[in-house]
């Protein structure tokens, strides 16, 4: 009797210890999968499922445990307009266990979808989708033009000084009439004449002197 009551208790303590091993086992594969952080709808912004008048510079995604992240590619957040045109910008931001991703020209109203891909704490990968309404479109954005660059204008060409060419003064000697001759012809009458009249007046004062008186 003894003998069979201790089979059975071994049997039973055999069959307890592989149940005991299954269940930690169950858990030990269970446990990883319900290790994932999983989003937080009512602490996120925009919250999912909602509708909002006008798209902000940006949303946040929260989720329920710190995410990990080793590079961008670790956590990516896409949001598409209702024509389906991404209108995310730039690499999410992860702080903590939120996720902020900025929002660039987003124009339409209408559905906007948002696909997300974090780290969980875990280690383990986790994606999802949700969509949020905008009722107001908004205006696009005046387009920055560049100036247009101011072009060059021709330098101004230098007109060639006008030069003078001097003109030769006449050469007074060379225009104007040898005067010469009559400079000799002049000085030689003064000189007749100034040889001739003291013989003409001697010779009219030596006729007076002879004149009546000598014909007596």
């Amino acid at each position: 009797m003894p003998v069979a009551r201790t089979s059975h208790l071994h049997r039973l303590t055999t069959i307890g210890l592989a149940a005991l091993f299954v269940i930690i086992g169950s858990l030990g594969v269970a446990g990883p999968a319900a290790a994932h952080d999983a989003l937080v709808p009512e602490a996120s912004d925009p919250v999912p499922g909602s509708t909002i008048e006008a798209m902000p510079a940006e949303i946040t995604l929260a989720f329920s445990s710190e995410l990990l992240t080793m590079g961008p590619a670790d956590t990516i957040i896409e949001v598409l307009s209702p024509s389906g045109e991404a209108v995310s910008t730039g690499d999410a931001e992860v702080n903590g266990a939120l996720v902020t991703q900025a929002i660039g020209e987003a124009t339409e109203a209408g559905t906007y979808t948002v696909n997300w891909h974090v780290v969980s704490s875990d280690g383990h990968p986790t994606e999802g989708t949700y969509t949020f309404s905008v009722t107001t479109a908004a205006a696009p954005s005046a387009e920055q033009t560049d100036p247009p660059a101011a072009t060059e204008e021709p330098a101004a060409t230098e007109e060639p000084a006008a030069t003078t060419t001097p003109v030769a003064a006449p050469d007074d000697e060379a225009s104007a009439p040898d005067a010469w001759p009559w400079i000799l012809l002049i000085t030689a009458a003064i000189v007749v004449v100034a040889a001739v009249l003291p013989l003409v007046i001697r010779r009219g004062r030596d006729g007076r002197m002879n004149g009546p008186s000598g014909q007596s």
